[in-house]
């Protein structure tokens, strides 16, 4: 994930069930092993007998998932719904983001014993590749955020997770959202240093599961779903403004995201 996407574990829905933004859930749902493989793939550099394993434990995986966590989407759906009623209060948004950041956390638990035996088997150029692959991302992102349109493209992604939460939106709230994101503070250097740690926290942990520490590894990567105290600030920013545009929906809109969340409901029962 992106420094802005693992802030904006506050869109906790847009984290739960990223998919959402598909057109179809299902589908997309139904070919995550595949799109997750050929992500690790393209990090790791995998030789053919890695890809092989590696295909059997996602598919394992996902079937757990399928069976434990959909369920646990439903959910946060339900939680969501009843918070939207009478108003979302910050306290009710950030339980939300705990109770997301629990599925995440069950997710790595039974995700370490399936990756650390293809972990163990990684060669030293292919943890090379990986962190060459990290060190790309982060120039690419550091290029975007001193571009001419980085306050633009930050508007764009912030307006997209918005209407994958909560649907299609009304011009006067994405110009409110878009308008908001104009006057937030960005620090570039803290925000580096978020990403940088946030690097070096996902390579440890992921050679921890490689030594069969599952429990360091799982509880670094965790970490990195916490905001930093140097990214408290704009933390608060994204906060403020979704607390702000969720409660200003007027009650046609209100009307619109429960329909859109009935929708996504649906489409995860149907995946059970």
């Amino acid at each position: 994930m992106t420094l802005l996407k693992r802030i904006a574990t506050l869109l906790v829905l847009t984290l739960a069930i990223g998919l959402a933004g598909c057109s179809s859930l299902t589908l997309a749902y139904q070919q995550l092993p595949l799109l997750a493989g050929l992500w690790a793939d393209g990090y790791l550099d995998l030789d053919g007998a890695q890809r092989s394993r590696l295909k059997e434990q996602l598919q394992t995986w996902h079937a757990w998932h399928r069976r434990e966590e959909l369920p646990q989407l439903q959910a946060l759906l339900r939680q969501a719904h009843a918070a939207l009623d009478d108003g979302v209060t910050r306290d009710e948004l950030l339980a939300l983001e705990r109770a997301a950041r629990a599925s995440a956390e069950r997710s790595l638990r039974q995700a370490a014993p399936l990756a650390a035996p293809l972990l163990a088997t990684l060669k030293p150029e292919q943890w090379q590749h990986l962190q060459k692959e990290l060190d790309d991302k982060t120039a690419d992102w550091r290029e975007r955020q001193t571009g001419s349109d980085a306050v633009e493209q930050r508007a764009k992604r912030y307006v997209t997770n918005l209407e994958r939460w909560l649907g299609d939106l009304d011009r006067a709230t994405l110009r409110q959202a878009r308008a908001d994101t104009e006057g937030w503070q960005f620090d570039l250097p803290s925000m580096a240093q978020g990403r940088a740690t946030r690097q070096a926290r996902t390579v440890e942990g992921l050679r921890a599961w490689s030594r069969q520490d599952l429990g360091t590894g799982t509880a670094l990567m965790m970490q990195n779903l916490l905001p930093l105290p140097a990214e408290q600030a704009y933390r608060e920013q994204i906060i403020a403004s979704v607390l702000k545009l969720m409660n200003g929906l007027s009650a046609e809109q209100r009307e619109a995201v429960r329909k859109h969340w009935a929708a996504l409901s649906d489409e995860l029962g149907s995946l059970l």
